[in-house]
């Protein structure tokens, strides 16, 4: 319920906000409704926003399935696109080998990406919050001076090079750059749920993140199993990179993410970490910012409302992370009792 507590709340004080502003919050919120669904143009758009955010939603998901906080995957996706873009144009190849091979480059370049936080975090015990914090700037401050130095096209854009027509993802729609990433998308979803719910590695993954110590004791070989899920984790961000640059744009262009990655965080935390929740929650936030421009265009009511809303579910699902330790600090008698009655751990 904890998901549908945090849309609910976010929705009232959007509410809330609409009406402190002046306007009708019934109307604003038909209206961004209207905006991201209805009708094949927007239904579109909300699909293309929606597909990015599976990818980096699915890859911070695993992670935090795990016990392993990811909140990489923005350096890790613009990696991966780096790569894609790279081979899309740089290597001919027929399309039937072209675009996989594009796609494997990708994966391969944002789990090297991860692979430095995830080694100083396995073997040297460093907080891979504080090393993916600081590997994001780095790798759009890389990826800025590749595009606009190394490897730069002709023209006053940092962009590289166009990709090749056998490396361009089919497109889908007229009003948008839906392409046929998202299928890539559900399936990565589709595969993430076998492997979790239906092999031994996935448990294994489950069980190092309820509790790494006892997976050590039952025999599960924890650094190499958080190291394996991390770079899978990377490589999947990077899948969002891949589908940016061969459906989306068709090129490599410097700073072209407004914020996948860390929208991914909050994708991973609205769904529970499951996959199909995944698909949901990515969903409901490409939906609401395909929406945001129409409802900024009909109603004069800031598309940036989104954004609170989102922010709100993020806080309120959050929240719920502090419960046990607000339980656990709470002050105790010399008996070990609680001021209510209850007990809590002293040890």
């Amino acid at each position: 319920m904890s998901p549908l507590i945090a849309v609910a709340i976010a929705i009232i004080v959007g509410a809330v906000l609409v009406m402190a502003v002046g306007q009708n919050p019934v109307y604003v919120y038909a209206t961004l409704i209207d905006g991201g669904l209805v009708g094949w143009p927007n239904f579109s758009v909300a699909l293309q926003l929606t597909t990015p955010l599976i990818f980096t939603g699915l890859a911070v998901a695993m992670a935090f399935r795990a016990g392993l906080w990811n909140i990489g995957a923005e350096g890790q996706m613009l990696m991966g696109a780096l790569a894609a873009g790279i081979v899309g144009y740089a290597i001919p190849l027929p399309m039937y080998l072209h675009i996989p091979a594009c796609v494997i480059v990708a994966f391969l370049g944002g789990a090297f990406w991860a692979s430095v936080p995830a080694i100083l975090r396995v073997y040297l015990g460093v907080n891979e919050l504080v090393v993916c914090l600081m590997m994001n700037p780095i790798a759009l401050l890389l990826t800025g001076y590749i595009s606009a130095r190394v490897l730069k096209a002709p023209g006053p854009t940092n962009k590289l090079p166009d990709i090749l027509e056998t490396a361009v993802l089919p497109n889908f729609s007229l009003f948008s750059q839906l392409n046929a990433g998202i299928f890539i998308a559900l399936a990565c979803c589709l595969v993430v749920l076998f492997v979790n719910s239906a092999t031994v590695r996935g448990f294994e993954w489950k069980i190092i993140g309820l509790s790494p110590r006892f997976a050590h004791y039952g025999g599960v070989s924890v650094r190499k199993n958080a190291l394996a899920v991390f770079l899978v984790s990377g490589g999947i961000a990077g899948l969002a990179g891949a589908e940016q640059v061969l459906g989306v744009y068709k090129a490599y262009y410097d700073n072209f993410s407004p914020g996948y990655g860390f929208d991914g965080i909050a994708v991973a935390m609205l769904a529970g970490n499951n996959p199909i929740g995944v698909i949901f929650a990515a969903f409901l936030f490409g939906a609401l910012n395909g929406g945001s421009s129409v409802l900024q265009m009909m109603t004069g009511v800031s598309k940036y409302l989104v954004q609170v809303l989102q922010f709100i579910i993020v806080l309120v699902l959050a929240a719920q992370f502090s419960f046990p330790w607000l339980v656990a600090c709470r002050p105790v008698d010399d008996d070990g009792k609680a001021p209510d009655g209850g007990r809590v751990e002293t040890a």
